[in-house]
């Protein structure tokens, strides 16, 4: 897969990647803007900006006249906020790229923040945050980021923040935090489909004005992790829900493909242990998968189940001990399962523009560099048992889990 990396005079950078075959194209923007940044008062910030830009800017004054003009262009659109960055994109077709560009820098540059509209969207974050309380199978794999990190200084670890911190925000909190963090140096433009390089003509028409005027630099976050082994929720609820979470490593470390092998083996998919032992042979449960986090300074990995109440502690005890009998219990096959498995999914991923410009901004944005997916599938190629075996060892017998409970009053 070819692609050309470029950089605007003000220090915005970007890739063009060219997709022959594919109708669809992917405009995306990267910023580093996200939750683990947050000082206590600013709490929920981040994700209250992302949704702030589709309300209105001085060309396009309100969201139905955005939301119109992405309609009218047969355009796909969104945003998302976590805890190290948040973006938007527009997927649509080539002849509409320079229009595309232009709306996401209108939405970003010069959205108003109108008072009536942050006064709304109060309320509708809000419903958000309440939505994700009100059902565990959501919302518990963020309570248990809070749970692991929330001592910390710095970091709202609840992307969306609580209702309580949301009542606070008005206009002027929306435009502070804004001008505090958006800046060319920190932000990536991503074209990926049906484009040339011609494209990049237009990213300079309207993103090459802009300038920091401010060059505040991020917080430095040192991710405290609670000393606490065991959190029990009790609320008003028929099923019982669990998490069960051991720290692992910074994104960037090595045995990260390593470890996703792993993940896929225990929880993963379907076929995993875990999926296979809870629910299928005793059918304890309707639901297990995986949760997890990575930030530059560390992460963890989870697996999240509900069950019945009765069966809370079985269902958990069937957790630690394929966690802790993993190492001896690794084999060829579930290695080789595994394998196809992700090389399998990457490749169909690879079809969707959306996918691509998405791994390569991250890649841009939080690691500084470039590579492309094919280096992804070679990795996980070269992965052997042994190696296998040794870091799950490594991971697994030695680090306590940590355990967020949801259970009834």
């Amino acid at each position: 897969m070819k692609f050309e990396e470029f950089k605007l005079k003000n220090g915005i950078r970007g890739a063009i990647i060219p997709l022959i075959g594919l109708n669809s194209v992917t405009v995306e923007v990267f910023l580093k803007i996200g939750s683990k940044y947050e000082l206590k008062d600013e709490a929920g910030m981040s994700h209250f900006l992302e949704h702030m830009a589709f309300k209105g800017t001085n060309k396009r004054p309100t969201a139905t006249i955005i939301n119109k003009e992405m309609d009218s262009k047969g355009a796909s659109y969104n945003a998302g906020t976590g805890h190290e960055m948040t973006s938007y994109h527009i997927t649509t077709i080539k002849e509409n790229i320079p229009w595309a560009i232009e709306m996401l820098s209108d939405m970003l540059f010069n959205s108003v923040y109108e008072s009536q509209e942050v006064l709304k969207e109060r309320g509708v974050i809000m419903e958000e945050i309440r939505m994700y309380q009100d059902n565990p199978m959501m919302g518990l794999s963020g309570e248990m980021t809070k749970f692991l990190y929330g001592n910390s200084k710095i970091g709202c670890w609840n992307i969306a923040g609580t209702v309580d911190d949301i009542k606070l925000v008005n206009r002027q909190k929306v435009i502070d935090y804004r001008n505090k963090f958006i800046n060319p140096k920190d932000m990536v433009i991503v074209i990926a489909g049906n484009v040339n390089l011609n494209a990049i003509s237009e990213v300079e028409k309207y993103f090459g004005n802009f300038k920091d005027k401010n060059e505040v630099k991020l917080p430095e976050v040192e991710m405290v992790l609670t000393k606490e082994n065991k959190m029990v929720v009790k609320k008003e609820v028929e099923q019982g829900h669990f998490a069960m979470a051991i720290p692992t490593f910074p994104r960037n470390d090595k045995r990260r493909y390593e470890f996703r092998l792993l993940d896929l083996i225990l929880s993963g998919n379907t076929s995993s242990r875990l999926y296979q032992r809870i629910r299928e042979d005793n059918a304890l449960a309707y639901y297990v998968f995986s949760i997890s986090e990575s930030f530059n300074e560390g992460g963890y990995w989870g697996v999240q189940s509900g069950v019945t109440l009765k069966n809370l502690d079985e269902a958990m005890d069937m957790v630690a001990n394929e966690l802790k009998s993993l190492a001896n219990t690794l084999n060829e096959e579930e290695l080789k399962r595994a394998k196809d498995y992700i090389i399998g999914k990457t490749k169909l991923a690879m079809d969707k523009t959306s996918y691509i410009s998405g791994y390569v901004g991250e890649k841009m944005l939080l690691d500084n560099k470039v590579e492309m997916i094919d280096s992804d599938i070679k990795r996980y190629t070269k992965i052997d048992l042994k190696s296998l075996k040794r870091l799950a060892g490594e991971i697994f017998d030695r680090q306590e889990i940590k355990s967020l409970i949801i259970t009834k009053k």
